[in-house]
């Protein structure tokens, strides 16, 4: 009785319009209580305009300081500051970058704005994107102020999420961080951003159609903690955004508030758990290998979603190779022995292929390194439980094409050509993203059956 009481209480949580969802607190199938701890969300037109009144319910007054990317100062002043002012709201700009070069998600940026702030500052506003507020995020957290965030472009689904995606050492870590008070999204702001920012939105949360399938798997073969509660939480509005995908490309106000409530939705999605699994999977290690490669070789990088949508048609493909293959058939432990990879060896090539990032890779990806007889043991139990696997991820992992279809059809990329890389450097990408984080994923699976080279020339 009280499991059927818990599971009736879950779904009606789910079925809440993603604003009623503030503030909530449950026990959860999985066994633990989750909690949303954001007090206020608000998506629709004129959102900003209630700022002051939502201060003031609650309990925000005195000193502000307003974060933001110098580059966009002229849109800030017009829409955000002097709306601000007009409300009584009486704030300190605290301008970041130089105005010209696009700012970087770095930890020590982060610092550097934390160092900035004026004693007897009360809280902080964030005016911007993912950047502007993964920095505000961690500056607030850093001077242990309380902060509110005021979305500019529906890019990426950080905005809800009580964590920080920062780099350290040119390595993309997640920092958990106290959340926002309130969370701003005025669709008449959110419209006029770019559209490449708006196409990011989306490529950033379609990988809801496979990440929670790499968090199934982690927990099938490597016994690690699963919920399927965000997953089932996202689910309500991904037909919406993909089926929506045409107007948010154009920039409507519909395809906008579809898109940036899904994108708060996803963000909901891992502060409940407190780990970004249930939005970043192997199709965002590939999109953060890519970053990690365009700062290694000195080139300019794509927006994060805009990669991660790309990445994630690659996943999904991955996993249609995967699931097809015939393990036990064509399964040979001897040569798996073989070619299998020594601690040293892995350790040389990590060393040898990333320079001065090699240090922090080699603390992610030998969290889930194991020598060849703990691996023989579970290559042996994936091979027992093969068939229960796939019954137990494909709930998880969705059809390729309505993914790709929708990119399309929001003018965003879909292939890697897109992005300016080839296959061969594509195939590289696949065999060595698995080395950013100490997460297991598909891309770990396929290597561990060693199919991963032959699926990705095959896939791509």
């Amino acid at each position: 009785m009280k499991d059927r009481n818990v599971k009736g209480i879950i779904q009606s949580i789910i079925e809440k319009e993603t604003d009623e969802l503030m503030g909530i607190s449950f026990s959860c199938v999985c066994g633990r209580t989750h909690a949303i701890p954001i007090e206020y969300l608000s998506v629709k037109k004129g959102a900003i305009l209630e700022v002051k009144h939502q201060m003031d319910k609650l309990g925000v007054s005195g000193n502000g300081g307003l974060i933001y990317d110098k580059r966009i100062e002229g849109n800030i002043g017009k829409k955000v500051l002097q709306t601000l002012e007009d409300q009584g709201v009486f704030i300190k700009p605290y301008p970041v970058g130089d105005g010209n070069e696009i700012l970087k998600p770095e930890i020590e940026l982060s610092k550097r704005i934390a160092d900035r702030i004026d004693t007897g500052t009360d809280y902080l506003i964030s005016a911007g994107s993912g950047v502007v507020s993964d920095l505000t995020k961690n500056a607030a957290a850093l001077v242990e102020l309380p902060f509110m965030l005021i979305a500019t472009a529906p890019s990426m689904n950080g905005y809800t999420s009580s964590m920080a995606a920062l780099t350290d050492k040119g390595i993309k870590k997640t920092l958990m961080i106290p959340s926002a008070k309130a969370v701003f999204a005025d669709i008449n702001i959110l419209t006029d951003s770019p559209i490449e920012m708006i196409r990011s939105g989306l490529g950033d949360i379609v990988s809801k159609s496979v990440c929670n399938a790499d968090w199934k798997i982690s927990q099938l073969i490597k016994n690690t903690y699963f919920c399927p509660f965000p997953y089932r939480l996202t689910a309500k509005t991904e037909p919406l955004y993909l089926e929506a995908a045409e107007q948010i490309g154009q920039g409507t106000d519909y395809g906008i508030k579809i898109l940036t409530d899904g994108i708060m939705r996803s963000g909901l999605s891992m502060t409940v758990i407190g780990t970004s699994t249930p939005s970043s999977g192997a199709e965002h290690f590939l999109s953060h290998h890519w970053d990690l490669m365009a700062l290694k070789e000195g080139k300019e990088k794509h927006l994060h979603g805009v990669q991660v949508g790309v990445a994630t048609i690659i996943i999904l493909k991955l996993y249609d190779y995967i699931r097809n293959y015939p393990v036990r058939k064509r399964l040979n432990l001897s040569k798996l022995k073989k070619n299998y990879q020594s601690r040293k060896s892995v350790h040389t090539f990590i060393e040898q292929q990333y320079g001065e990032y090699a240090e922090e890779i080699n603390k992610e990806y030998f969290q889930k390194y194991m020598d060849w007889k703990d691996k023989k043991k579970e290559i042996e139990y994936i091979i027992e439980k093969w068939p229960d696997i796939w019954n137990e991820l494909d709930p998880y992992i969705h059809p390729t094409k309505p993914v790709e279809e929708a990119l399309k059809k929001s003018g965003a990329a879909v292939h890697y050509s897109h992005l300016g890389k080839t296959k061969d450097e594509v195939i590289c990408d696949l065999r060595n993203a698995m080395f950013i984080r100490g997460r297991y994923t598909a891309l770990d699976l396929a290597k561990d059956l060693d199919i991963l080279d032959e699926a990705s020339v095959k896939i791509l």
